[in-house]
């Protein structure tokens, strides 16, 4: 197969308190970002906290958007977030 042929889907957690990509884990949406980049996948689930604010949402959102073409999407969990 040819190197960007792939169908590569990267998943970024995001909990009201963090951002986590791998074993990137950061309060801030920047390093998450950073290492998505580094990544370079076709798509980027978002699996997020119901609790989570929609800013720290929207944050990662546009930095991504900024310096990335991936298609974002997002899905809701209970799974792992904090109370």
């Amino acid at each position: 197969m040819l190197a960007g042929c792939s169908d590569s889907t990267v998943e970024v957690r995001i909990t009201p308190d963090a951002y986590q990509v791998g074993s990137v884990k950061s309060p801030l949406a920047t390093p998450a970002v950073d290492e998505v980049v580094r990544m370079d996948p076709q798509r980027v689930l978002m699996v997020l906290c119901r609790n989570t604010p929609p800013a720290k949402t929207i944050q990662f959102e546009r930095e991504l958007r900024a310096r990335s073409q991936a298609a974002l999407q997002g899905m809701h969990t209970d799974d792992g977030c904090p109370a």
